[in-house]
């Protein structure tokens, strides 16, 4: 073969993958263009009125509703099994998932009680305030889900190929699970529930921690879906997913802004989604077994989930420069910070400090201003101290 052929070939397979390049693109254009479309009409104008803003991070709440009283079909007394608040942030395109334990233990209406049996008592709303009051969050959006809408929602994305981590078999009146360690499995909706809902086989072996190692399987399978929909299949099938969650689910989040999420998300990297259980113990008080918190323990992961705005900065010039540390707040008010106040600190010092609990922001603050070492305070809860040093004239 010459010289000539071959870079005749090397033209031809060029223009063969531009061409395939483009008509992906063009068909992923239309795919979400017909799912836009449809989105609208299904809202029936239900987001008019509302405002949101698209690049925000935002909390959203995911509850796994369990399907109630088997002998009583009617009933809408469910518990919710799976609790996972997500932190979203589509300017960044990263993901932090907390997962909480069903046997957590809060107080509902002044009695301690089991937190998701906070859903049979007073459906979402209540779960809801329940979260909010424990965690000391703000929840933006909540999506809600029985094993109906789980299966569908599966199937809308032609479902997840796993390796099988261990034995699985369990049958009871409702369940079939028959699963052998190392085999890769298409799990299809109805094999997916089953996956995710094993906790134990017959014979009493299963997860050494209980409902703590089906979180960690829950979160593992939230991946593989998130990762199925950034392959081409899974990017067609989107519209589908959301017209399924549309009919399937519960939720609060306007159809557009739910698409935008949609598509923002198909670029995350796995490296960018970071997921933990809340720490703490089980522990049998008055006979009945709960999972008690560390709050110590979670102060960390919690502060992802803390918005900015709830924030107070308190900016203290410890240099003699005059006017240092209202420059800092002209800085940081442009990039959306609203609570800052500024002072003098009566001891100088060389290098900037930014005093917090909240490491999050206390990083992000480092990262705009370019100067500084964060150092962890733990009563500091709702508020950031910046000791401004010799270095922030320098960066001045």
């Amino acid at each position: 073969m010459n010289k000539r052929t071959k870079k005749t070939k090397k033209k031809i397979l060029k223009k063969f993958f531009l061409m395939f390049f483009i008509l992906f693109i063009c068909s992923v254009g239309l795919v979400f263009g017909y799912g836009f479309y449809q989105f609208n009409k299904m809202s029936n104008g239900e987001s008019k009125g509302i405002k949101f803003s698209y690049n925000e991070p935002v909390n959203i709440l995911v509850l796994g509703v369990d399907a109630g009283d088997y002998k009583n079909k009617k009933s809408s007394h469910t518990r919710s099994d799976t609790i996972m608040l997500v932190n979203y942030d589509p300017n960044e395109n990263k993901a932090f998932i907390l997962s909480i334990p069903r046997d957590t233990r809060v107080k509902i209406n002044g009695d301690y009680c089991k937190i998701n049996s906070a859903h049979s008592i007073g459906g979402t709303e209540l779960t809801i305030k329940t979260i909010e009051n424990f965690l000391d969050v703000d929840i933006d959006y909540y999506v809600e889900i029985d094993y109906e809408g789980f299966r569908r929602a599966i199937d809308a994305i032609g479902g997840v190929d796993v390796v099988i981590p261990r034995d699985m078999h369990y049958k009871s009146y409702d369940l079939d699970i028959n699963f052998k360690k190392g085999e890769k499995v298409h799990l299809n909706g109805e094999l997916a529930e089953k996956f995710i809902r094993w906790r134990k086989n017959n014979d009493g072996t299963g997860y050494a921690m209980g409902d703590l190692g089906r979180i960690s399987t829950q979160q593992e399978f939230l991946k593989l879906v998130l990762m199925k929909l950034k392959t081409p299949e899974g990017i067609i099938r989107v519209p589908r997913l959301l017209n399924t969650v549309i009919k399937w689910t519960k939720t609060n989040i306007p159809p557009k802004l739910m698409l935008y999420y949609a598509y923002k998300a198909i670029g995350i990297h796995s490296d960018s989604i970071k997921s933990e259980t809340l720490k703490g113990e089980p522990k049998y008080i008055s006979g009945i077994s709960y999972y008690i918190s560390d709050e110590d323990s979670n102060r960390d992961f919690l502060s992802y989930f803390k918005k900015d705005n709830e924030i107070k900065i308190i900016i203290l010039n410890s240099t003699n420069v005059n006017g240092l540390a209202k420059k800092y707040k002209e800085r940081l008010a442009k990039l959306g910070y609203k609570n800052i106040v500024t002072g003098n600190h009566s001891v100088a010092y060389e290098n900037t400090e930014i005093q917090t609990s909240n490491v999050e922001i206390g990083s992000k603050i480092k990262e705009v201003l370019k100067i500084g070492e964060v150092n962890y305070l733990k009563d500091n809860e709702n508020e950031i101290i910046i000791i401004l040093g010799k270095d922030a004239i320098k960066r001045n």
